[in-house]
């Protein structure tokens, strides 16, 4: 019998929200300061109180076109074959062993005494293009004199409720795919994002609000009988699920310290997407033995921004208000997918994203236009690891247009948004080798053959130098676009 206990914390973690900006009104790269609108329930909660009530409906289309390239490596750094029964001069055996690079290259056909492979070319698994629609819904109440707003916020994807891959940031992923991934986006642009909260005017230039994204925490036991090792295919299988729901809280303040002045200051705790699978193998032979692995997704860091508004122009029927803001954030703190953070050298490093722009209103007409930059806080992938990510340079154009139909308020508005990855090159560092046959230093490319490599005491031929199957090596180029459109139309309640 198999036992596989998974315990899943769901937060639906927003990096779509963040990737977006504000869906819907004039929220753009700046939502956490500018625009009020549903989407403030989850970028702040304490610019309800400003939004218009009503429902929001609309449809987003997002296209990533990230391009990863690989430099060509050298043939003394390819993997030879017959590695399986290989180990160090001392006797001892090596902790993982490589599949040679040219099956993992051309793959196996299946012949009678050998079974087949597919062929794992390197980076030709990649995740960078793709394109997504979401359904996006809105909802503003205004309670008790409208000195009390409630807000929900949501982007559902239509090709799945939600979607996790997990990868490897180094020589692993040879096992997998082979390829290079943009780090922070790929599947986590396939999660649905949900968010609620309440904005509560404390006086006439003091707001403030509370949110929080839904969680679910579930606890999955799949015990799984297996009679023979060679037929996994016949396996029996269980299964038991639990559920329970969370919150993962944000908060908001909002300050008119002068008619022509606005202050804002948000705060988004850490939000993720966590699994955790213990595993007992019991064989029909009644050996048993055991085993735990964690993954986490959507990991979202410690937030806190801060923006600063001003009225330039203020007449009867326009208005023109430029906008400056600055987030930080925690991404030292970063978790990959594997449930690894980034240390030592390669740590990754805290952020801080400039934002500014211009929003008009004229009558029933509303324009809003942003530009943004935003540091990568992923260092230069000079070692062992794979982190993709690059500095990112993007704008946002929102547009509303009110109108009244059978007696009742409409707004109609188009939002597209546009970030360019700035291109970025990596060249990784050979690792020094012991006089062992060992590396030198861990952080760096991990050597697959050591140069101490033997086959019953006959040295491994090509075991000089650095063997690899990371796909990183040599090095590796990557940048490219992320776009989104949105349209969205608002009902007055």
């Amino acid at each position: 019998m198999l036992l596989i206990v998974g315990f899943v914390q769901t937060a639906y973690a927003s990096p779509l929200f963040e990737l977006l900006g504000g869906s819907g009104g004039q929220g753009g790269l700046q939502a956490r300061h500018a625009g009020p609108s549903a989407a403030s329930a989850y970028f702040n909660p304490s610019l309800l109180t400003d939004a218009a009530a009503g429902l929001t409906f609309g449809v987003v289309l997002l296209n990533t076109e990230i391009g990863i390239q690989v430099d060509p490596r050298s043939p003394e750094a390819k993997v030879p074959e017959g590695l399986v029964n290989a180990g160090h001069a001392d006797g001892t055996r090596f902790t993982t062993y490589p599949i040679a690079t040219d099956l993992l290259q051309n793959g196996r056909p299946e012949t009678a005494l050998t079974p087949g492979l597919r062929s794992r070319p390197r980076q030709h698994a990649g995740t960078g293009h793709a394109t997504h629609t979401y359904e996006s819904i809105g909802l503003v109440i205004k309670l008790f004199k409208q000195r009390l707003a409630l807000g929900f916020h949501g982007l559902i994807p239509n090709n799945g409720f939600t979607a996790f891959s997990s990868i490897y940031a180094d020589e692993r992923e040879q096992y997998f795919t082979n390829s290079l991934h943009a780090e922070l986006y790929g599947d986590r642009t396939k999660a649905m994002s949900l968010a609620f909260a309440a904005g509560v005017r404390i006086t006439d230039s003091l707001t403030i609000g509370a949110g929080a994204t839904i969680g679910l925490l579930a606890l999955a036991d799949a015990p799984v009988y297996v009679a023979d090792a060679g037929r996994l295919q016949d396996i029996q299988l269980n299964t038991d699920v639990d559920a329970k729901i969370s919150l993962i809280p944000h908060g908001g303040i909002s300050w008119r310290p002068h008619e022509s002045w606005h202050l804002t200051g948000t705060v988004h705790a850490p939000q993720k997407i966590e699994i955790e699978a213990s595993f007992q193998f019991l064989l029909a032979t009644g050996i048993e033995q055991g085993s735990s692995l964690r993954f986490t997704y959507d990991y979202q860091p410690w937030q806190v921004g801060g923006g600063l508004g001003y009225d330039v122009y203020q007449q009867r029927d326009l208005s023109v208000t430029a906008t400056a803001s600055l987030l930080y954030a925690r991404w030292s703190r970063y978790i990959d997918r594997q449930a690894m953070r980034p240390a030592g050298t390669y740590a990754w490093q805290d952020t801080f994203a400039g934002a500014g722009g211009v929003r008009m209103q004229k009558a029933g007409l509303a324009v809003a236009l942003d530009g943004q930059y935003k540091p990568t806080p992923v260092p230069q992938q000079t070692g062992r690891t794979n982190y993709v990510d690059n500095d990112r340079v993007g704008v946002a154009l929102a547009i509303e247009q009110a109108f009244t139909l059978w007696e009742t308020s409409f707004k109609v508005g188009v939002q597209v948004t546009s970030h360019r990855l700035l291109e970025r090159h990596q060249t990784k560092i050979r690792p020094p080798t012991r006089p062992d046959g060992t590396s030198g230093s861990p952080e760096l490319v991990l050597d697959e053959v050591p140069d101490d490599s033997v086959i019953s005491d006959m040295p491994v031929a090509g075991r000089e130098g650095l063997q690899t199957n990371n796909p990183g090596w040599p090095g590796f180029s990557s940048g490219g676009w992320v776009t989104a459109a949105g349209l969205t139309l608002s009902v007055a309640l």
